[in-house]
C-alpha cells in the first residue's frame, strides 16, 4: 500500500489546484479563528473561553468545517483527471491490478482526511496552549476532532463518489460545489427534521455549533420546545454508514467501468 500511496503522491504533488486550495485552507481556518475574539455586535463580545482547553477544540472544528467542501475539491479534481487522461489504464497496462489502482485512490482520500484532521487538531492545540491557564483539559476536546474527521472523510468519498459517478470533469465539479445548495433546496421540500438525515446534513452536523451554548436556550422565558434533532452520537452512525456506501458505489463503479 506505501508504494501505492507513493505512486499516487507523485501524481498529485503537482497539482497547482491542490497547493492553492491547501494554503487558503491553512492560512483562512487559524486566521478566522484568531478573529473571533474581536467581534463586539452591541454588549455582546466573545468570552474568553473560546481560545481555551477544551473549547478551542471544537471552535476550531467548526470552523474548519465550512471548509470541507472546498478541500473536498482536490479530489474531485485528481479523480477527474484520472478518468480524463485515462492514467487508470496506464497503471493498469504497467502492471498493476484493478483492485490495487482502486485501493491506492481510497488510501489518497483517507491519508487527505488524517492531514486535515492532524492539522485542525494542531491549531486547536497551538491556540489552547497559548491561552490556557489549566493545562489539565488538554485532551478532554478530542471527541470534537474525532468527529471532524469522520465529517471530512464523509466530504471526501463523497466528492470520490461523485466524480467517478458523473464523468464529465466540469460537470462535476460544478454539482459538487453546489451540492449543498442542491441538498438544501431539496430538504425545502421536505420536513426539517427529516432533511437532517441527508448525507452532507449528516456530515456537517456532525461538529457541534459551539454558539449555541453562548444563547439562552429560552424565549421570552419559556423553554424552547424539544424538537426531533439527531444527536451528533447518531450523526456519526449515519455518516460512518453513508461512507461505506459512497466507497462500496465507487468501487462498483470503477471495477465494472472499462478505463
Amino acid at each position: 500500500m506505501k508504494n501505492l500511496i507513493a505512486i499516487e503522491w507523485m501524481k498529485l504533488k503537482r497539482s497547482v489546484t491542490m497547493k492553492v486550495i491547501l494554503i487558503i485552507y491553512a492560512v483562512t481556518v487559524p486566521l478566522l479563528y484568531f478573529c473571533l475574539g474581536f467581534i463586539e455586535v452591541g454588549p455582546f463580545s466573545m468570552p474568553d473561553y473560546i481560545y481555551e482547553f477544551p473549547h478551542s477544540y471544537n471552535f476550531v472544528a467548526y470552523i474548519a468545517s465550512y471548509f470541507n467542501l472546498l478541500v473536498g475539491v482536490i479530489i474531485m479534481v485528481f479523480t477527474s483527471n484520472e478518468i480524463k487522461y485515462r492514467t487508470l489504464r496506464q497503471n493498469v497496462i504497467d502492471g498493476l491490478s484493478k483492485k490495487e489502482v482502486i485501493f491506492a485512490k481510497f488510501g489518497v482520500v483517507f491519508l487527505f482526511s488524517v492531514l486535515v484532521t492532524l492539522y485542525v487538531l494542531l491549531v486547536g492545540l497551538i491556540f489552547g496552549l497559548l491561552h490556557s491557564d489549566d493545562l489539565s483539559q488538554i485532551f478532554s476536546g478530542f471527541d470534537q476532532i474525532g468527529a471532524y474527521f469522520i465529517s471530512v472523510l464523509g466530504f471526501f468519498t463523497f466528492a470520490f463518489f461523485f466524480a467517478n459517478v458523473i464523468r464529465l470533469q466540469i460537470l462535476a465539479i460544478l454539482l459538487y460545489i453546489f451540492s449543498t445548495l442542491i441538498e438544501g433546496l431539496i430538504g425545502l421540500a421536505v420536513a426539517r427534521e427529516y432533511s437532517q438525515f441527508f448525507p452532507l446534513r449528516t456530515f456537517s452536523n456532525l461538529i457541534r455549533n459551539p454558539f449555541f451554548e453562548m444563547v439562552d436556550p429560552t424565549v421570552d422565558g419559556q423553554a424552547i420546545p424539544d424538537q426531533f434533532i439527531l444527536g451528533q452520537g447518531w450523526s456519526a452512525v449515519f455518516a460512518v454508514f453513508y461512507i461505506a456506501c459512497f466507497v462500496l458505489i465507487s468501487y462498483w463503479v470503477i471495477k465494472r467501468r472499462d478505463i
